[in-house]
């Protein structure tokens, strides 16, 4: 009889222990699968279009870049709605560190955001 109590106990216990922490998953926010280029990237010139792939659907309210000390440029995406995949189509990075800064909505509501370092080289010097 103590062993009954002691395995419905057990289960019990476990039952509750998956119950509390199951609806953690469901919290995740959205996150950046991968980027073309990746970030990190050294380029020789500035890319036709930079790709922003996340692992679900978001929502992307907002992507500028930043390139030295000069003011943010706005840049403009596709597409407009909830995707897994966002295209920036002719980012004209210019040379050096470029910080293109992305701003989202997850799927659960909640804001991410995120940066993409790519750097494009000087041209060579004859």
């Amino acid at each position: 009889m103590t062993t009954l109590r002691a395995r419905a106990s057990t289960a019990g216990l476990l039952l509750a222990m998956f119950a509390t922490l199951s609806p953690l998953a469901a919290l995740a926010h959205s996150t950046v699968k991968r980027t073309d280029p990746a970030s990190g990237s050294v380029l020789a010139a500035s890319p036709a279009s930079v790709l922003i792939e996340f692992n679900e659907a978001a929502r992307l309210t907002s992507v500028v870049v930043v390139t030295g000390d000069k003011p943010e440029r706005k840049l403009e995406f596709e597409p407009s709605g909830a995707a897994t995949s966002f295209t920036v189509k002719k980012p004209a990075l210019e040379k050096g560190r470029n910080e293109i800064k992305w701003k989202a909505l997850s799927s659960d509501g909640h804001p991410i955001a995120g940066t993409i370092i790519l750097v494009i080289k000087p041209a060579a010097q004859p």
